[in-house]
């Protein structure tokens, strides 16, 4: 009968259909498991990437807020060697206010001093937090980047023992004539970067 045979094909229809959908997952999980770029090495490097963008459009939209005054103070600190200024407390402000507004652990800015080293001028940090005026710090492919005029950031994670993982990146500040007069640094938080300590915490490898 007609009735019957509708019956009869809506019951076989519900197994059928269970079948194709099973055979659909395998068939997904078969290619994701062909398809390199599935592969965790690759989903490393997309966080990484995604993660290190992020941080490198906070220096580089900092270091366009900071342009101009910013580079005109830093001159005038750098100039007399010492964080005793004026100065210093203005241009400590702005950077103090980029560290609330994107929650970032440290900003900062560095003078070029050599190829291979670089020195710490100002900073958004006050008391323990803070570094020494000068302090040393190597110079890293991300930190040339940023002085030779291109916003870059640092392909490593590292570790902070107060605030965990973090990913650094930095961008030119630039004086009312253009000049470029440090780089301003910043380091954010990248917990969900921590899950790769042994490939990209430079922390981790020591």
């Amino acid at each position: 009968m007609k009735s019957g045979t509708t019956v009869w094909g809506s019951a076989l229809a519900v197994p059928i259909l269970l079948l194709v959908m099973i055979l659909a997952a395998y068939g997904e999980e078969a290619a994701t498991a062909a398809n390199p770029s599935a592969s965790p090495t690759d989903a490393m490097t997309a966080e990484n990437t995604a993660v290190g963008e992020k941080v490198m459009a906070m220096a580089a939209q900092a270091a366009e807020r900071l342009n101009g005054e910013g580079g005109e103070l830093h001159r005038a600190i750098t100039a007399a060697g010492n964080r005793e200024l004026m100065e210093y407390s203005q241009l400590q402000r702005k950077l103090a206010a980029i560290k609330e507004e994107t929650g970032a652990t440290y900003v900062y800015t560095l003078i070029k001093i050599s190829e291979e080293m670089t020195n710490l001028i100002a900073e958004a940090s006050v008391g323990d937090d803070a570094d020494d005026y000068g302090t040393e710090y190597e110079m890293e492919p991300q930190m040339a980047a940023a002085f030779a005029g291109e916003p870059a950031y640092a392909e490593h994670t590292w570790t902070d023992e107060s605030y965990g993982v973090q990913k650094s990146a930095f961008a030119p500040l630039l004086d009312n004539s253009g000049g470029i007069v440090a780089i301003v640094g910043i380091d954010f938080p990248a917990p969900e970067l921590g899950k790769y300590d042994s490939e990209l915490n430079v922390d981790a490898r020591e």
